[in-house]
Protein backbone atom coordinates (compact mmCIF):
# COMPACT_ATOMS: atom_id res chain seq x y z
CA UNK A 1 0.00 0.00 0.00
CA UNK A 2 1.30 3.22 -0.88
CA UNK A 3 1.86 6.39 1.29
CA UNK A 4 -0.94 8.24 0.06
CA UNK A 5 -3.08 5.54 0.55
CA UNK A 6 -2.63 5.12 3.75
CA UNK A 7 -2.72 9.01 4.34
CA UNK A 8 -6.39 8.80 2.54
CA UNK A 9 -7.13 5.51 5.58
CA UNK A 10 -6.13 7.67 8.54
CA UNK A 11 -7.73 10.71 7.25
CA UNK A 12 -11.23 8.82 6.89
CA UNK A 13 -10.43 6.77 10.31
CA UNK A 14 -10.00 9.92 12.42
CA UNK A 15 -13.17 11.55 10.76
CA UNK A 16 -15.27 8.38 11.46
CA UNK A 17 -14.18 8.91 15.33
CA UNK A 18 -14.95 13.10 15.59
CA UNK A 19 -17.75 12.81 13.01
CA UNK A 20 -20.08 14.21 15.74
CA UNK A 21 -18.43 17.14 16.32
CA UNK A 22 -19.71 19.35 13.46
CA UNK A 23 -18.32 22.35 15.29
CA UNK A 24 -14.57 20.95 14.67
CA UNK A 25 -14.89 19.37 11.30
CA UNK A 26 -18.16 20.93 9.90
CA UNK A 27 -21.39 18.90 8.99
CA UNK A 28 -20.84 15.47 7.03
CA UNK A 29 -23.12 17.14 4.36
CA UNK A 30 -20.40 19.53 3.47
CA UNK A 31 -18.66 19.56 0.48
CA UNK A 32 -15.40 19.04 1.45
CA UNK A 33 -16.21 16.46 4.32
CA UNK A 34 -18.43 14.62 1.23
CA UNK A 35 -15.71 14.56 -0.67
CA UNK A 36 -12.69 12.24 2.03
CA UNK A 37 -15.53 10.20 2.92
CA UNK A 38 -16.02 9.07 -1.25
CA UNK A 39 -12.58 9.51 -1.04
CA UNK A 40 -12.24 6.58 1.37
CA UNK A 41 -15.29 4.65 -0.49
CA UNK A 42 -13.05 4.70 -3.75
CA UNK A 43 -10.32 1.86 -4.61
CA UNK A 44 -7.02 3.63 -1.92
CA UNK A 45 -4.38 2.19 -4.29
CA UNK A 46 -5.89 3.90 -7.03
CA UNK A 47 -5.81 7.17 -5.75
CA UNK A 48 -4.06 9.64 -7.87
CA UNK A 49 -2.04 6.84 -9.36
CA UNK A 50 -3.84 6.09 -12.55
CA UNK A 51 -4.67 9.30 -14.55
CA UNK A 52 -3.93 11.32 -17.64
CA UNK A 53 -0.60 13.56 -17.25
CA UNK A 54 0.40 16.46 -19.19
CA UNK A 55 3.86 16.15 -21.34
CA UNK A 56 5.41 19.42 -21.99
CA UNK A 57 5.81 21.69 -23.88
CA UNK A 58 2.28 21.64 -25.07
CA UNK A 59 2.55 23.04 -29.38
CA UNK A 60 1.21 26.62 -29.65
CA UNK A 61 3.36 27.32 -32.79
CA UNK A 62 2.35 26.16 -36.37
CA UNK A 63 4.39 24.86 -38.97
CA UNK A 64 4.49 28.14 -40.74
CA UNK A 65 6.75 29.87 -37.39
CA UNK A 66 3.67 31.29 -36.44
CA UNK A 67 0.83 30.76 -33.48
CA UNK A 68 -1.64 27.89 -33.94
CA UNK A 69 -5.11 29.75 -35.23
CA UNK A 70 -7.71 27.98 -33.44
CA UNK A 71 -6.78 24.51 -34.01
CA UNK A 72 -10.06 22.77 -35.48
CA UNK A 73 -8.21 19.32 -35.36
CA UNK A 74 -5.41 16.88 -34.44
CA UNK A 75 -3.96 13.28 -36.12
CA UNK A 76 -1.35 11.52 -35.92
CA UNK A 77 -0.88 9.45 -38.90
CA UNK A 78 0.11 6.30 -40.60
CA UNK A 79 3.67 8.27 -41.50
CA UNK A 80 4.35 9.17 -37.64
CA UNK A 81 3.59 12.54 -38.63
CA UNK A 82 1.36 15.04 -36.34
CA UNK A 83 -1.02 16.70 -38.72
CA UNK A 84 -3.21 19.98 -37.04
CA UNK A 85 -5.69 21.22 -39.02
CA UNK A 86 -6.23 25.53 -38.32
CA UNK A 87 -7.83 29.14 -39.57
CA UNK A 88 -4.70 29.15 -41.56
CA UNK A 89 -4.50 25.32 -43.45
CA UNK A 90 -2.74 22.23 -42.46
CA UNK A 91 0.56 21.98 -40.61
CA UNK A 92 2.67 18.53 -40.61
CA UNK A 93 4.80 18.29 -37.49
CA UNK A 94 6.94 14.82 -36.86
CA UNK A 95 6.30 13.52 -33.31
CA UNK A 96 8.75 15.36 -31.16
CA UNK A 97 6.75 18.87 -32.53
CA UNK A 98 9.52 19.78 -35.14
CA UNK A 99 7.69 22.01 -38.06
CA UNK A 100 7.75 19.48 -41.75
CA UNK A 101 5.53 20.96 -44.05
CA UNK A 102 2.88 23.72 -44.13
CA UNK A 103 0.17 24.11 -46.62
CA UNK A 104 -1.95 27.37 -46.73
CA UNK A 105 -5.67 26.81 -47.13
CA UNK A 106 -8.07 30.25 -47.96
CA UNK A 107 -10.55 29.96 -44.90
CA UNK A 108 -8.17 27.20 -42.84
CA UNK A 109 -8.79 23.44 -42.32
CA UNK A 110 -11.51 21.61 -40.03
CA UNK A 111 -10.77 18.05 -40.09
CA UNK A 112 -7.96 15.98 -41.04
CA UNK A 113 -7.17 12.64 -41.63
CA UNK A 114 -5.11 9.77 -43.42
CA UNK A 115 -5.42 6.73 -45.29
CA UNK A 116 -2.93 3.53 -45.03
CA UNK A 117 -1.58 5.09 -48.79
CA UNK A 118 -0.51 7.95 -46.60
CA UNK A 119 -2.59 10.48 -48.64
CA UNK A 120 -4.16 12.83 -46.37
CA UNK A 121 -7.38 14.20 -46.26
CA UNK A 122 -8.90 17.58 -45.10
CA UNK A 123 -11.90 18.89 -44.74
CA UNK A 124 -12.31 22.57 -45.96
CA UNK A 125 -14.34 25.01 -48.29
CA UNK A 126 -13.55 26.31 -51.40
CA UNK A 127 -14.96 29.21 -53.88
CA UNK A 128 -16.22 28.19 -57.45
CA UNK A 129 -17.54 29.99 -59.39
CA UNK A 130 -20.60 29.21 -61.71
CA UNK A 131 -23.22 31.10 -63.86
CA UNK A 132 -21.48 34.49 -63.30
CA UNK A 133 -22.34 33.76 -58.75
CA UNK A 134 -19.52 32.70 -56.58
CA UNK A 135 -20.41 29.94 -54.57
CA UNK A 136 -18.65 29.00 -51.64
CA UNK A 137 -18.68 25.13 -51.29
CA UNK A 138 -17.63 22.47 -48.64
CA UNK A 139 -14.77 20.09 -50.05
CA UNK A 140 -12.87 17.14 -48.70
CA UNK A 141 -9.26 18.07 -50.29
CA UNK A 142 -7.13 14.98 -50.96
CA UNK A 143 -3.02 15.91 -50.12
CA UNK A 144 -0.41 13.62 -51.84
CA UNK A 145 3.38 13.45 -51.06
CA UNK A 146 3.19 15.34 -47.67
CA UNK A 147 5.60 12.47 -46.19
CA UNK A 148 8.11 12.67 -48.98
CA UNK A 149 8.32 16.98 -48.38
CA UNK A 150 6.50 17.20 -52.02
CA UNK A 151 2.56 18.19 -51.55
CA UNK A 152 0.27 18.18 -54.19
CA UNK A 153 -3.55 18.16 -54.36
CA UNK A 154 -4.37 14.88 -55.74
CA UNK A 155 -8.15 14.76 -55.60
CA UNK A 156 -11.16 17.41 -54.52
CA UNK A 157 -14.47 15.73 -53.24
CA UNK A 158 -16.87 19.10 -53.97
CA UNK A 159 -20.88 19.25 -52.57
CA UNK A 160 -22.93 18.70 -54.26
CA UNK A 161 -20.84 18.00 -57.55
CA UNK A 162 -19.38 14.28 -56.82
CA UNK A 163 -22.23 13.53 -54.22
CA UNK A 164 -24.23 11.14 -56.17
CA UNK A 165 -27.38 11.38 -53.26
CA UNK A 166 -27.83 15.00 -54.61
CA UNK A 167 -29.10 15.42 -58.05
CA UNK A 168 -29.78 18.52 -59.49
CA UNK A 169 -32.13 19.75 -62.47
CA UNK A 170 -30.33 23.27 -63.11
CA UNK A 171 -26.46 23.36 -63.37
CA UNK A 172 -26.24 25.70 -60.31
CA UNK A 173 -26.33 24.66 -56.77
CA UNK A 174 -29.54 25.52 -54.37
CA UNK A 175 -29.07 28.13 -51.96
CA UNK A 176 -29.01 25.77 -49.12
CA UNK A 177 -25.72 24.37 -50.34
CA UNK A 178 -23.41 27.26 -48.83
CA UNK A 179 -24.89 26.40 -45.44
CA UNK A 180 -23.71 22.26 -45.71
CA UNK A 181 -20.16 21.42 -44.58
CA UNK A 182 -18.53 18.25 -44.34
CA UNK A 183 -17.21 18.02 -41.14
CA UNK A 184 -15.58 14.75 -40.65
CA UNK A 185 -13.45 11.71 -42.67
CA UNK A 186 -12.77 8.34 -41.43
CA UNK A 187 -11.11 5.93 -43.27
CA UNK A 188 -11.79 2.12 -43.81
CA UNK A 189 -9.47 -1.27 -43.90
CA UNK A 190 -9.77 -0.79 -47.91
CA UNK A 191 -8.68 2.57 -48.35
CA UNK A 192 -12.10 4.06 -48.67
CA UNK A 193 -13.56 7.00 -46.87
CA UNK A 194 -16.43 7.60 -44.46
CA UNK A 195 -17.09 11.63 -44.70
CA UNK A 196 -19.72 13.03 -42.40
CA UNK A 197 -22.23 15.96 -43.38
CA UNK A 198 -24.50 18.19 -42.42
CA UNK A 199 -26.39 20.53 -43.79
CA UNK A 200 -30.10 22.35 -43.30
CA UNK A 201 -33.20 20.58 -43.10
CA UNK A 202 -36.54 21.27 -44.74
CA UNK A 203 -35.96 24.96 -45.37
CA UNK A 204 -38.81 25.52 -46.95
CA UNK A 205 -41.25 22.92 -45.40
CA UNK A 206 -42.21 21.15 -47.95
CA UNK A 207 -39.57 18.43 -48.50
CA UNK A 208 -35.84 17.34 -46.80
CA UNK A 209 -32.74 17.59 -48.53
CA UNK A 210 -30.49 14.48 -47.20
CA UNK A 211 -28.05 16.39 -46.00
CA UNK A 212 -27.34 15.04 -42.80
CA UNK A 213 -25.76 11.76 -43.17
CA UNK A 214 -22.71 9.46 -43.75
CA UNK A 215 -21.18 9.13 -47.25
CA UNK A 216 -18.60 6.69 -48.44
CA UNK A 217 -16.07 7.56 -51.00
CA UNK A 218 -14.00 4.79 -52.87
CA UNK A 219 -10.33 5.64 -53.09
CA UNK A 220 -10.58 7.49 -56.39
CA UNK A 221 -13.16 9.26 -55.06
CA UNK A 222 -15.99 7.97 -56.33
CA UNK A 223 -19.11 8.34 -54.33
CA UNK A 224 -20.46 4.90 -53.75
CA UNK A 225 -23.14 5.03 -51.35
CA UNK A 226 -24.76 7.19 -48.78
CA UNK A 227 -25.58 5.64 -45.43
CA UNK A 228 -29.70 5.89 -46.13
CA UNK A 229 -30.28 3.65 -42.58
CA UNK A 230 -29.44 7.44 -40.98
CA UNK A 231 -32.35 9.09 -40.03
CA UNK A 232 -31.50 12.80 -40.60
CA UNK A 233 -34.39 14.06 -38.90
CA UNK A 234 -35.24 12.15 -36.17
CA UNK A 235 -32.95 10.82 -33.03
CA UNK A 236 -32.52 7.65 -32.71
CA UNK A 237 -29.66 5.02 -31.85
CA UNK A 238 -29.29 5.20 -35.80
CA UNK A 239 -29.67 8.37 -36.85
CA UNK A 240 -27.67 11.18 -38.22
CA UNK A 241 -28.73 14.41 -36.92
CA UNK A 242 -26.41 17.78 -37.94
CA UNK A 243 -23.27 15.59 -37.75
CA UNK A 244 -20.09 16.69 -36.00
CA UNK A 245 -17.27 13.75 -36.47
CA UNK A 246 -17.23 10.56 -38.22
CA UNK A 247 -14.34 8.00 -37.10
CA UNK A 248 -13.19 4.22 -38.07
CA UNK A 249 -11.65 1.61 -35.98
CA UNK A 250 -8.81 1.81 -38.65
CA UNK A 251 -6.04 3.60 -37.00
CA UNK A 252 -2.55 4.21 -36.83
CA UNK A 253 -0.02 2.47 -36.28
CA UNK A 254 0.40 1.14 -39.78
CA UNK A 255 -0.37 -2.94 -40.34
CA UNK A 256 -0.16 -5.12 -42.50
CA UNK A 257 -4.13 -6.91 -42.09
CA UNK A 258 -6.86 -5.15 -40.48
CA UNK A 259 -10.22 -6.63 -39.92
CA UNK A 260 -12.49 -6.30 -43.18
CA UNK A 261 -15.32 -4.42 -40.77
CA UNK A 262 -16.97 -1.19 -41.89
CA UNK A 263 -18.00 0.28 -38.53
CA UNK A 264 -17.85 3.47 -37.27
CA UNK A 265 -18.66 5.76 -34.69
CA UNK A 266 -20.32 8.93 -35.40
CA UNK A 267 -21.20 12.10 -33.15
CA UNK A 268 -24.44 14.19 -33.46
CA UNK A 269 -25.90 17.35 -32.74
CA UNK A 270 -28.91 19.01 -31.22
CA UNK A 271 -28.62 21.72 -33.26
CA UNK A 272 -27.32 22.91 -36.47
CA UNK A 273 -25.30 25.66 -35.30
CA UNK A 274 -23.91 24.66 -32.16
CA UNK A 275 -20.25 23.48 -33.51
CA UNK A 276 -19.54 25.22 -36.59
CA UNK A 277 -20.61 28.72 -35.54
CA UNK A 278 -20.00 29.87 -31.99
CA UNK A 279 -18.87 26.52 -30.41
CA UNK A 280 -21.25 27.14 -27.52
CA UNK A 281 -23.60 24.20 -25.78
CA UNK A 282 -26.50 23.22 -27.36
CA UNK A 283 -30.06 24.31 -25.89
CA UNK A 284 -30.73 20.64 -25.31
CA UNK A 285 -27.81 17.93 -25.32
CA UNK A 286 -29.32 14.81 -27.19
CA UNK A 287 -30.08 11.34 -25.78
CA UNK A 288 -27.07 9.73 -27.24
CA UNK A 289 -25.30 12.18 -28.75
CA UNK A 290 -22.33 9.36 -29.76
CA UNK A 291 -23.24 6.37 -31.71
CA UNK A 292 -21.56 3.16 -32.32
CA UNK A 293 -22.81 1.62 -35.58
CA UNK A 294 -22.21 -1.72 -36.88
CA UNK A 295 -21.81 -2.85 -40.59
CA UNK A 296 -23.46 -6.42 -40.93
CA UNK A 297 -23.62 -8.78 -43.76
CA UNK A 298 -26.89 -9.85 -44.19
CA UNK A 299 -28.46 -12.77 -46.86
CA UNK A 300 -29.77 -8.57 -47.51
CA UNK A 301 -26.50 -7.60 -47.91
CA UNK A 302 -25.10 -4.72 -45.52
CA UNK A 303 -26.82 -3.57 -43.06
CA UNK A 304 -25.88 -0.85 -40.36
CA UNK A 305 -27.28 -1.30 -36.63
CA UNK A 306 -26.82 -0.10 -33.29
CA UNK A 307 -24.10 -1.44 -31.17
CA UNK A 308 -26.25 -3.27 -28.76
CA UNK A 309 -23.52 -4.88 -27.08
CA UNK A 310 -22.38 -1.30 -25.68
CA UNK A 311 -26.17 -0.79 -24.95
CA UNK A 312 -26.28 -3.89 -23.24
CA UNK A 313 -23.28 -3.18 -21.17
CA UNK A 314 -24.53 0.47 -20.43
CA UNK A 315 -27.31 -1.07 -18.50
CA UNK A 316 -25.21 -3.10 -16.11
CA UNK A 317 -23.89 -1.23 -13.33
CA UNK A 318 -21.48 -3.72 -11.96
CA UNK A 319 -19.42 -3.18 -15.19
CA UNK A 320 -18.76 0.32 -14.02
CA UNK A 321 -19.71 3.89 -13.19
CA UNK A 322 -20.47 5.91 -16.50
CA UNK A 323 -20.85 4.39 -20.05
CA UNK A 324 -20.21 5.86 -23.39
CA UNK A 325 -24.13 5.07 -23.76
CA UNK A 326 -25.17 6.58 -20.62
CA UNK A 327 -28.35 8.79 -20.90
CA UNK A 328 -27.13 12.65 -21.88
CA UNK A 329 -23.76 11.76 -21.25
CA UNK A 330 -22.46 14.47 -23.61
CA UNK A 331 -23.13 18.19 -24.14
CA UNK A 332 -21.47 19.38 -27.28
CA UNK A 333 -18.87 16.47 -28.30
CA UNK A 334 -16.88 17.47 -31.43
CA UNK A 335 -14.22 15.11 -32.30
CA UNK A 336 -14.07 11.43 -31.23
CA UNK A 337 -10.80 8.57 -32.18
CA UNK A 338 -10.07 4.93 -31.04
CA UNK A 339 -6.51 4.10 -29.58
CA UNK A 340 -4.59 1.24 -31.91
CA UNK A 341 -2.27 0.46 -29.21
CA UNK A 342 -3.79 -2.54 -28.08
CA UNK A 343 -5.57 -0.58 -25.74
CA UNK A 344 -8.94 0.09 -28.01
CA UNK A 345 -9.58 3.13 -25.45
CA UNK A 346 -12.29 5.24 -27.10
CA UNK A 347 -11.51 9.32 -26.75
CA UNK A 348 -14.41 11.72 -26.89
CA UNK A 349 -14.02 15.59 -26.87
CA UNK A 350 -16.85 17.58 -25.59
CA UNK A 351 -16.70 21.28 -26.31
CA UNK A 352 -19.64 22.21 -24.06
CA UNK A 353 -18.10 20.86 -20.73
CA UNK A 354 -14.23 21.68 -22.45
CA UNK A 355 -13.47 17.83 -21.09
CA UNK A 356 -11.79 14.87 -22.13
CA UNK A 357 -13.79 11.46 -21.79
CA UNK A 358 -11.97 8.27 -22.00
CA UNK A 359 -13.37 4.79 -22.07
CA UNK A 360 -12.84 1.48 -22.93
CA UNK A 361 -13.53 -0.26 -26.50
CA UNK A 362 -16.80 -1.90 -24.60
CA UNK A 363 -17.89 1.64 -23.88
CA UNK A 364 -17.61 2.15 -20.29
CA UNK A 365 -15.69 5.41 -18.80
CA UNK A 366 -12.23 4.91 -17.80
CA UNK A 367 -9.06 2.23 -18.60
CA UNK A 368 -8.40 -0.54 -17.35
CA UNK A 369 -7.25 -1.12 -13.51
CA UNK A 370 -3.48 -2.11 -12.84
CA UNK A 371 -2.60 -5.39 -11.45
CA UNK A 372 -3.01 -5.61 -7.68
CA UNK A 373 -6.23 -3.11 -7.64
CA UNK A 374 -9.44 -4.23 -4.90
CA UNK A 375 -11.83 -3.53 -8.02
CA UNK A 376 -11.83 -4.93 -11.75
CA UNK A 377 -14.14 -1.74 -12.95
CA UNK A 378 -12.24 0.49 -15.33
CA UNK A 379 -10.78 3.87 -13.53
CA UNK A 380 -12.26 7.02 -14.50
CA UNK A 381 -9.55 9.30 -15.81
CA UNK A 382 -11.74 11.66 -18.01
CA UNK A 383 -10.83 15.61 -17.09
CA UNK A 384 -11.03 19.15 -18.25
CA UNK A 385 -12.59 21.77 -16.75
CA UNK A 386 -13.01 25.72 -18.69
CA UNK A 387 -9.42 27.58 -18.64
CA UNK A 388 -5.81 27.37 -19.64
CA UNK A 389 -4.24 25.51 -17.43
CA UNK A 390 -2.63 22.19 -17.96
CA UNK A 391 -5.65 20.26 -17.32
CA UNK A 392 -8.26 22.83 -18.70
CA UNK A 393 -9.34 23.44 -22.09
CA UNK A 394 -11.20 25.98 -23.96
CA UNK A 395 -13.61 24.39 -26.88
CA UNK A 396 -11.55 21.18 -28.03
CA UNK A 397 -12.35 20.17 -31.27
CA UNK A 398 -9.98 17.94 -32.02
CA UNK A 399 -8.50 14.48 -30.50
CA UNK A 400 -5.69 12.01 -31.62
CA UNK A 401 -3.98 9.11 -30.20
CA UNK A 402 -0.52 7.57 -30.80
CA UNK A 403 1.68 5.08 -28.57
CA UNK A 404 -0.15 6.00 -25.70
CA UNK A 405 0.15 9.74 -26.09
CA UNK A 406 -3.33 11.71 -26.52
CA UNK A 407 -3.50 14.81 -28.46
CA UNK A 408 -6.25 17.40 -28.22
CA UNK A 409 -6.79 20.43 -30.49
CA UNK A 410 -7.37 23.11 -27.79
CA UNK A 411 -9.48 25.21 -29.76
CA UNK A 412 -9.92 28.25 -27.81
CA UNK A 413 -6.02 28.45 -26.35
CA UNK A 414 -4.66 28.23 -29.92
CA UNK A 415 -2.41 24.88 -28.79
CA UNK A 416 -2.20 21.31 -29.13
CA UNK A 417 -2.32 19.64 -25.48
CA UNK A 418 -0.11 16.26 -24.76
CA UNK A 419 -1.10 13.70 -21.88
CA UNK A 420 0.44 9.97 -21.02
CA UNK A 421 -1.55 7.69 -18.79
CA UNK A 422 0.57 7.42 -15.51
CA UNK A 423 -0.27 4.23 -13.78
CA UNK A 424 1.23 2.19 -10.86
CA UNK A 425 3.73 0.03 -12.95
CA UNK A 426 5.05 2.11 -14.66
Amino acid sequence: MTARACTYLLLVGLLLFIGGCDSLVGSKQDETTREIFDAGRSDPTLLNEVEYVPLFPFYETGADGLPLDEPKDVYAGFDEFLYVADNRGLHAFDLSGRPATFIPIDGGATSVVQDRRLRVYVTARRDTLLNGQTWNLPVVMRFDGITTGFPTVGDIIWHPFDDDSRKFNAPDPIDTDVEVSFTGVGVLYDNHIYVSRRGPVNPRGTFILPHNTVMEFDDEGVNVQSIVALHPTRESLRSALFPTDVATFVQPPQRSFYPQERHFLLLQSSSPDDVLAGMEAPASSLRYSVLSIRAVETSDGLVYQPDTDKLRIASDPDRGDAFLYDEFRFSNPTDITVAADGSNYIFVADAGTDSLYVFTGQGVEGVTPPPGSNSLKPVVVSFGGTGDGAMQFRRPRGVASFQRIVYVADSGNNRISRYRLNTDFE
